[in-house]
């Protein structure tokens, strides 16, 4: 049984989330919308798969969507698709590395998520309470909950906060790396995106982040 502090945490992820894809889906004329929902789905269920952290229940939810989603349209052959599939891969990785308020290991000290009272009303939507006005309190209690985390929206947080912390050291970050080489090794097998160019980027990403690591 999840506890009060953990669907606070699914709370504030969830939000996050959609604010991520709402600015993602800006990027992207109204036509290819939907292949960017699609590669959206796609990344967040491989990644869900291969993080121990995240709940069965998630893993599967996440799957079943993509399915359905796949089931809709099939883009495997798709030049324009296959394009938006890696460049949703490499903008995954760097907002998962991004140095910002939600990247800190301190994120949840500073939210209080302990205290956090949204996980109370999220648990009641995730027991199938649906209604508007529900939803409007959870998005308002987790945007005061935001106020005590200024560089949510910044790349810059290690210089304008003497806390932060990244929740990836430089000897665990090869373990980041090595789990997004192994969704774009089963992407190019699925739809055929290119792999040599993926592993091109991931080595510029990975000397940025060293070089902010100094910082």
């Amino acid at each position: 049984m999840a506890d009060h502090k953990t669907f606070s945490s699914y709370a504030v992820l969830y939000e996050l989330n959609n604010r991520e894809l709402k600015r993602k889906l800006d990027l992207f004329p109204e036509e290819l919308r939907y292949y960017a929902v699609l590669a959206n789905g796609i990344i967040g269920s491989e990644n869900a798969k291969r993080l121990k952290e995240t709940p069965e229940a998630v893993v599967e939810d996440s799957r079943e969507f993509v399915e359905k989603l796949l089931g809709m349209a099939s883009p495997e052959t798709d030049d324009a698709f296959k394009e938006m599939l890696e460049t949703y891969l490499i903008e995954t990785l760097k907002d998962e590395l991004r140095c910002c308020c939600s990247n800190c290991a301190n994120f949840n000290s500073c939210l209080d998520m302990e205290n956090l009272p949204v996980g109370l009303l999220f648990q009641r939507r995730v027991n199938g309470e649906e209604t508007d006005e529900l939803k409007r309190e959870i998005s308002l209690q987790i945007e005061n909950a935001l106020q005590r985390t200024p560089y949510i929206n910044t790349d810059n947080a290690h210089k304008l906060c003497k806390d932060f912390r990244h929740q990836y050291s430089s000897s665990d970050i090869g373990e980041v790396f090595g789990r997004y080489s192994d969704i774009a090794a089963g992407l190019q097998v699925s739809f055929g995106i290119d792999y040599k160019n993926i592993q091109q980027e991931m080595i510029s990403i990975n000397m940025e982040f060293c070089e902010k690591d100094k910082e």
